[in-house]
């Protein structure tokens, strides 16, 4: 159980640094990004950097999803394999 349980710490772990890493590209890209902006979170000037960005971004996360996705189904997998099946009920 202790290797499930890495596993779905090591999926959590691989959309957590997503995140991270994607934060930090779009501020190395767009100086004026700031992600507590009311409205559109840089200034007019970055605004189609900024959605391209997003663009390649939301392809990669789809990525992600999907191998995040089929990681969970194997682990699920995995563990109803792993069950013993119940006894069933003796009359009487």
């Amino acid at each position: 159980m202790n290797t499930t349980a890495d596993r779905l710490r090591d999926l959590v772990a691989e959309v957590t640094t997503f995140e991270e890493e994607w934060e930090e590209e779009l501020r190395a890209a767009l100086p004026t990004y700031d992600p507590n902006r009311d409205g559109c979170p840089v200034e007019p000037r970055d605004e189609v950097r900024y959605f391209e960005l997003y663009d390649v971004r939301a392809a990669a996360a789809r990525d992600l999803l999907h191998r995040t996705t089929i990681g969970i189904e194997k682990v699920i997998s995995e563990l109803t394999e792993a069950e013993p099946e119940p006894e069933a009920d003796q009359p009487g």
